[in-house]
């Protein structure tokens, strides 16, 4: 299986309070003819046998005590992974006009700089050194930089959506096993029922990808710009195999069942804490690195792996006096 829709999970939380009300009453059943047919009782001792409840008033009993399931397994549904596809979509965009760090493959538009360039080559003068250091030399590094940057969170998205892929898998998968072991306790022993937990292998390693100095002059006293990247792992469908399959669901009785399924919700919400965790480290390094890396360029007014320099030009009065024809 995948996993459930919002309303079909919701629909099988509907059903695990429906086999927890049919258990319960199969319990209550079993336990009293138990006491009726199996007790010798000393005809001196008051009477002490099992109590019978009247089915309905024991119904309404068990599903006031777990009318909080649906909503719970409704609740959970979020956030839906294909929500996140237009930002997904947004982004590959970006590293599609960026060439995806491959500078031949980038937006046309981008190469105006080789142009400019070339004639920039033509003139000599303070304006014409800061051009080309600041701006136009540097500028094919920078966008593959940036291209690599926009992988990175690329890569960063789409393991976020793979741990609520994860999540959505493994609740689904929950419900399902919790029916099931509701069905095998209450007269009988209680199953085998297990779970495993898909999220744990929805993230690969952490890995590392350079970003390139520009050259032309003007590239920070930085070496060894590293961005920390973490992607998904296979795409988590019917054909993803959980991380483990030790967490038990089935008991002998309802309540035992009900325990289990709450603990196994609490692993859910551990696991994906932790991915995200993981991601949200990653992102804030990152973000920590660039950020200083941008605010150093501005202090010594020079371009950065990511950022060119504005040219002293744009802002120049009289431009004739720092370019001249060589």
């Amino acid at each position: 299986m995948s996993y459930y829709s919002k309303s079909e999970l919701r629909a099988k939380g509907e059903e695990i309070v429906d086999e927890a009300v049919r258990a319960t009453q199969d319990e209550n059943e079993d336990s009293w003819l138990q006491a009726q047919q199996g007790m010798d009782r000393d005809p001196n001792v008051e009477d002490i046998s099992t109590p019978w409840y009247e089915p309905a008033e024991l119904e309404a009993w068990v599903r006031e005590q777990l009318a909080w399931i649906p909503d719970h397994f409704e609740r959970e549904a979020d956030p839906d992974p294909e929500s996140f596809q237009g930002i997904s979509d947004a982004v590959n965009a970006t590293m599609s006009k960026l060439g995806g760090g491959d500078s031949s493959s980038a937006d046309p538009n981008l190469s105006f700089t080789d142009k400019a360039q070339a004639e920039m080559e033509e003139w000599d003068g303070v304006f014409s050194e800061n051009f080309q250091n600041g701006f136009t030399i540097p500028f094919p590094t920078i966008v593959q930089n940036q291209a690599a940057t926009a992988k990175m969170l690329n890569d960063a998205l789409d393991g976020l959506i793979n741990v609520y892929r994860g999540k959505r898998r493994d609740y689904s998968e929950l419900a399902d096993q919790t029916i099931a072991a509701l069905k095998n306790c209450g007269a009988r022993d209680g199953g085998d029922e297990k779970m495993g937990l898909t999220i744990l292998g929805a993230l690969t390693g952490i890995a590392g990808a350079a970003l390139a100095i520009p050259s032309g002059g003007t590239s920070l006293a930085v070496t060894g710009l590293v961005l920390a990247t973490i992607g998904a792992s296979a795409s988590i469908g019917g054909e993803f195999v959980p991380e483990e399959k030790n967490l038990a669901l089935g008991a002998p009785t309802v309540m035992e069942v009900i325990s289990n399924m709450i603990s196994r919700q609490s692993d859910i919400y551990t696991a994906v804490y932790d991915q995200e965790e993981k991601i949200a480290g990653v992102l804030d390094g990152n973000y920590e690195l660039l950020t200083s890396v941008r605010q150093l360029g501005a202090a010594k007014g020079l371009a950065t792996p990511l950022t060119p320099l504005r040219p002293s030009i744009a802002d120049a009065e009289d431009p004739s006096t720092g370019l001249t024809p060589q």
